[in-house]
């Protein structure tokens, strides 16, 4: 008899005792065990083995994440192509601008940080390089799926939704897709107060030949981006952005 399901079953659990960890900032066997209704035992033998294969670390009961999983995400980051110059394209963006810059891509149907830089009035409420979230409320998110085959976005809210954070964010399927024929019209996207209230970004994507990247994208309070800096300044800038990265992108596939 095949024991391919109860295989299946155990990486799961162990990732989802990855997840539990990471959540949580560390955590007791006990409350492991709670979180995913598994026994007691069962948690201690996952983090066990975690810890005995350096990706998890104890601090007296409580164990965290270790830097292992440093080592991978570094890795999964660097297979960007333009990994070594997207850095120092948005830190230049956001000395410009003077907000919060990030490099966001799609994978599994979500938005992913990969990337950021701190200008010197940038607030954040919300991200971390690494953070998956929804794609329909963000800016970078509307970018990329403006990007996508429209059977592809249809897949991605059938599987994620379109979940309400404000009372401006989109929720009908309809009305994302004239959101997305905007933003392809006009090569930006924005984001109005529909993630937290009093809060705004734009974002443009890089799709180099049709090739998506992922979307380039300056946040900050609302306070900042309104009249001729939303609607006109902040587009163009991270228009130019992402172009530039585009034609990087080309150059070093053409080397």
């Amino acid at each position: 008899m095949s024991n391919r399901g109860q295989g299946v079953r155990t990486t799961h659990t162990v990732f989802s005792v990855v997840e539990a960890l990471d959540q949580e900032g560390g955590a007791t066997a006990t409350a492991v065990a709670d979180s995913l209704d598994i026994s007691k035992s069962n948690a201690y033998d996952h983090l066990s083995t975690l810890q005995e294969l350096d990706y998890v670390v104890k601090d007296g009961d409580r164990y965290q994440l270790g830097l292992k999983f440093l080592k991978h995400g570094v890795r999964a980051k660097q297979k960007l192509d333009f990994a070594d110059h997207l850095e120092s394209a948005l830190e230049a963006l956001a000395e410009e601008t003077g907000e919060m810059a990030w490099f966001v891509v799609e994978e599994h149907g979500q938005a992913v940080y990969v990337e950021k830089a701190l200008g010197e009035d940038a607030i954040q409420p919300y991200g971390r390089v690494g953070k998956r979230v929804d794609l329909h409320d963000i800016a970078a998110g509307k970018a990329i799926l403006s990007e996508l085959p429209r059977r592809r976005v249809h897949e991605i809210v059938d599987e994620h939704g379109l979940t309400r954070h404000t009372e401006h964010t989109i929720t009908s399927l309809d009305r994302l897709f004239e959101e997305l024929d905007t933003v392809r019209e006009q090569g930006y996207a924005t984001n109005e107060n529909e993630t937290f209230e009093g809060f705004r970004a734009v974002a443009s994507p890089v799709s180099p030949e049709g090739d998506l990247q992922g979307a380039v994208v300056i946040s900050g309070p609302q306070t900042r981006f309104e009249g001729e800096r939303f609607q006109s300044e902040l587009p163009a800038i991270v228009s130019r952005v992402a172009n530039e990265l585009e034609l990087e992108i080309l150059s070093q596939n053409n080397r």
